[in-house]
């Protein structure tokens, strides 16, 4: 391991936890590639973040090579819910924060459930297809479509959801990559 990467795992408080340093935080689950354990300001009953092993800095650090991960993140977040006695799974709500809106450099899905009952004051940061909350789907459909989620300078200040039929904020896609 490299200098930076060494680093970096002892400081990021995620690494921490995951690589079991962390005694104020319980771990809920973990396997070999995955660790979650719940959020320490939860904005609903069961709030989780489930994070790889492994530092990755954020969504904007994966390409279509990780798509197994996000879907194993988003299937371990599940089971925690389910493991936890949620039963509605079609109140939930799982995404991912993308620079500037991080508060942790290491890649991490949110998990929230029951979705309705996201506390009024925080609802603004979990929006889906606002540039501020990825969902795992349109993370996963951009990582497919080999294009990675992006902002754009104008819209940093828009919390607005992009509409009904929008995945997520604009993902690149490779014909605009390649004019670059």
């Amino acid at each position: 391991m490299g200098n930076m990467a060494r680093n970096k795992s002892e400081t990021c408080i995620f690494c921490l936890i995951a690589n079991d340093q962390d005694k104020e935080t319980e771990v809920i689950k973990k396997n070999k590639e995955l660790v979650c354990f719940r959020d320490i300001d939860p904005a609903a009953p069961h709030h989780y973040l489930v994070v790889p092993i492994q530092h990755i800095q954020s969504c904007l650090s994966l390409h279509s090579g990780h798509i197994g991960l996000v879907k194993r993140m988003a299937e371990m977040g599940k089971t925690v819910l389910h493991d936890q006695g949620v039963t509605d799974m079609k109140d939930i709500r799982l995404g991912f924060h993308q620079p500037p809106f991080t508060s942790v450099d290491h890649l991490h899905l949110h998990v929230l459930a029951p979705s309705n009952q996201i506390s009024e004051y925080m609802q603004y940061k979990f929006i889906p297809r606002t540039n501020r909350f990825v969902t795992e789907e349109c993370l996963q459909k951009c990582l497919k479509d080999n294009a990675p989620p992006v902002i754009s300078e104008e819209s940093l200040n828009q919390n607005e959801p992009r509409g009904k039929d929008a995945l997520c904020f604009p993902c690149w896609n490779t014909t605009a990559m390649a004019a670059l």
